[in-house]
């Protein structure tokens, strides 16, 4: 059973929220309200709760400071922030805390609903990962480094038979790596290498598994790491490139607008537009 929890210190607000959408059509069965975020504290510590609605200034405690709370205790439920102000420096630090979505008031129940069934479909998924993940680890705690290279060595020629669970582990450790990496030297040798795979098979594998190529997917992954330090810093695009694994400015900026569809330049002009806007109103 899923279950919803609806946060502001406004009791219409969270009445609204819980009386006005039909929540069990998406698969949530249980809905709480809360008027504070001790309230919500209460009802987290008691419940099993997987999405959280939330408004993100509240009288006693912000609800920043809610998700700050929820992190450190260890608490991952899917949150999702609802706001009367557009305030860029809201949006960033929820976005950096990891909140789900950041929604302003007074928001269409229908676009609510949605957004809490992909918030649900996002916890399912990272629940079904972690479940692989754990499935892999027991599989490596029972044998020895060289046992499992021997392993995977003998489906080298057929990946297709590696079962499911090694398969998401060996998947997930790589994407892992990879994230945790990407401003170090990244190619498939030293990747495959944390894995006991030969690249070539890695590549196969990782493609099958992910539909995508394991060199798009560095590459994706960097131009994003890109984005977020072009608007949120002031760092030179050089040095970016740099960080990034391009020794070529050239090449960067070239790939950059390949992928994104304007220049590094053109960008970071683009999001210091966008936050002065949202600032002024």
């Amino acid at each position: 059973m899923y279950s919803l929890l609806v946060v502001d210190d406004e009791q219409y607000a969270v009445e609204g929220v819980m009386e006005a959408i039909d929540w069990k059509s998406i698969g949530i069965m249980a809905v709480y309200g809360a008027y504070s975020s001790e309230e919500a504290k209460n009802i987290i510590r008691q419940h099993d709760i997987q999405v959280i609605v939330c408004d993100i200034e509240m009288a006693e405690e912000s609800g920043l400071d809610f998700l700050r709370w929820m992190r450190t205790e260890g608490y991952f439920a899917k949150l999702i922030f609802l706001t009367a102000h557009a305030r860029f420096d809201y949006a960033k630090e929820s976005i950096t805390l990891g909140a789900t979505e950041y929604l302003m008031k007074p928001v269409d129940h229908d676009i609510l609903k949605d957004t809490v069934a992909a918030a649900l479909k996002a916890w399912q998924e990272d629940e079904k990962r972690e479940s692989q993940v754990q499935e892999y680890e027991k599989i490596c705690a029972k044998l020895s480094q060289g046992e499992l290279k021997k392993l995977l060595d003998s489906y080298q020629d057929q990946p297709e038979l590696i079962p499911e669970q090694l398969q998401d582990g060996l998947i997930y450790r790589v994407k892992e790596y990879i994230s945790q990496n990407l401003e170090g030297d990244l190619n498939r040798e030293t990747i495959a290498g944390q894995v006991f795979l030969n690249a070539a098979y890695l590549s196969r594998l990782f493609h099958k598994e992910t539909g995508e190529k394991l060199s798009d997917y560095i590459l994706r992954l960097r131009m994003e790491r890109a984005k977020d330090l072009l608007a949120s810093t002031s760092e030179k695009v050089t040095s970016i490139a740099q960080r990034l694994g391009y020794n070529n400015d050239s090449y960067f900026i070239k790939t950059f607008r390949g992928m994104v569809g304007v220049t590094p330049y053109e960008y970071r002009k683009q999001a210091h537009n966008s936050r002065k806007k949202e600032v002024t109103l």
